[in-house]
């Protein structure tokens, strides 16, 4: 089995490249239209990394590596959206210090908390099997067809 730590690296950098374009395409779009675009960035990389996969490697991942493929690419997302999430509440809670206050009391809401943990499984659980699919059945035929 090959490291795949290099195609763990793409995936990060093109997810931050993506999540930047979109940020600035969500911010031109009209109020509430953005959201549209949160999956865009994880997708684009999700099938930029498979075919690079496929072009270096000259066959589909393994099973062991459609499982780690899959845990890998939602641990990075999920980890730099909730570090950038820590981030912007850091940046701007330098101008209004009782950011930090707010977003502790909102934290003791059970509500808060349940549409919190809603709104991330509702993301979380399709990206999941929609990357353990693309890395399975459909990473084969895209073998299959590139590769002859």
């Amino acid at each position: 089995m090959i490291p795949l730590h290099r195609y763990f690296i793409w995936f990060f950098v093109l997810c931050f490249l993506f999540t930047c374009i979109c940020g600035v395409l969500a911010a031109l779009m009209p109020r509430g239209m953005g959201g549209v675009l949160t999956a865009v960035p994880y997708l684009v990389a999700m099938i930029w990394v498979l075919f690079k996969f496929l072009k270096e490697q000259k066959r589909a991942p393994t099973q062991t590596e459609r499982k780690r493929f899959t845990l890998g690419f939602s641990l990075i997302f999920w980890g730099y959206n909730l570090l950038g999430l820590l981030g912007g509440i850091y940046f701007f809670s330098r101008s209004n210090p009782t950011i930090w206050q707010d977003l502790l009391l909102y934290l003791q809401q059970p509500q808060f908390m349940a549409v919190v943990l809603i709104m991330f499984l509702l993301i979380a659980i399709p990206l999941y099997l929609l990357t353990y699919w693309f890395y399975g059945a459909q990473a084969q035929r895209m073998a299959n067809k590139m590769l002859g």
